[in-house]
């Protein structure tokens, strides 16, 4: 069987970034993912993470979870035109209630357009359908957005700079849903507040690589993830 462009790709950041090219190690072995699961192109959905890894999920030397993709490749999840490589929290939850997604994040991007999303609140009806996403933390050509919907259609967009050239470094992101609001704040200060009453979904969190692009590579590394 021929290799992927991905998979020659994969190997490529694999020795870029000094991780254990071949045999990589599961973020499981630094990152608490019990109640989390996977989604890669394919698309497939892993739901143990405990001793899974490959050239989409891994965990390099510096004990970095690292999620790695080419937005050419085939594979996405239904509703999208993009493929991704990234958690899904498996709980649900409506923004009446007190929910807290922090993380450290970097990222190396070579997508065309450079565009992609690390972390979200992405909705679900009641019924188990898709919903619109609340909120997407974005690094759009280098810096760092909020990406809030306004209303409940779905067709709107707000975007409130959060970080200004990233150029690799490392951003310490807090979301803080509580009592019906939304506060976002970036190594340690306080960037967007939001009353959320309008919003009629509920919700759950995701992180990793999703790509705005089908062109290009990109990585993105987790020094801390976690959800309540």
């Amino acid at each position: 069987m021929k290799k992927s462009l991905f998979a020659l790709t994969a190997l490529y950041f694999c020795s870029a970034v000094s991780a254990f090219c071949g045999d990589t190690a599961p973020p499981a072995q630094a990152f608490d993912l019990h109640a989390w699961k996977l989604q890669v192109p394919g698309p497939l959905e892993v739901k143990d993470l405990r001793n899974y890894s490959s050239g989409y999920f891994f965990l390099n030397d510096s004990k970095e979870m690292v999620f790695s993709l080419d937005a050419a490749e085939k594979g996405t999840t239904p509703n999208t035109h993009y493929v991704r490589s990234e958690l899904r929290h498996l709980p649900n939850w409506t923004v009446e209630e007190n929910h807290t997604l922090t993380g450290e994040v970097r990222v190396v991007s070579h997508l065309q357009p450079d565009k992609l999303t690390v972390l979200q609140i992405h909705g679900i009806t009641l019924e188990g359908d898709n919903a619109p996403p609340l909120l997407r933390i974005a690094v759009n050509h280098g810096s760092l957005y909020a990406a809030v919907k306004p209303d409940n259609s779905g067709d709107k967009t707000d975007m409130v700079l959060l970080k200004k050239d990233l150029k690799g470094d490392y951003a310490k992101v807090s979301i803080i849903v509580k009592g019906g609001q939304l506060h976002i704040a970036v190594d340690g200060q306080e960037k967007l507040v939001r009353d959320l009453s309008y919003w009629k979904f509920a919700n759950y969190f995701k992180a990793g690589l999703y790509p705005q692009a089908t062109k290009g590579t990109a990585q993105v590394f987790f020094r801390s993830l976690k959800a309540e």
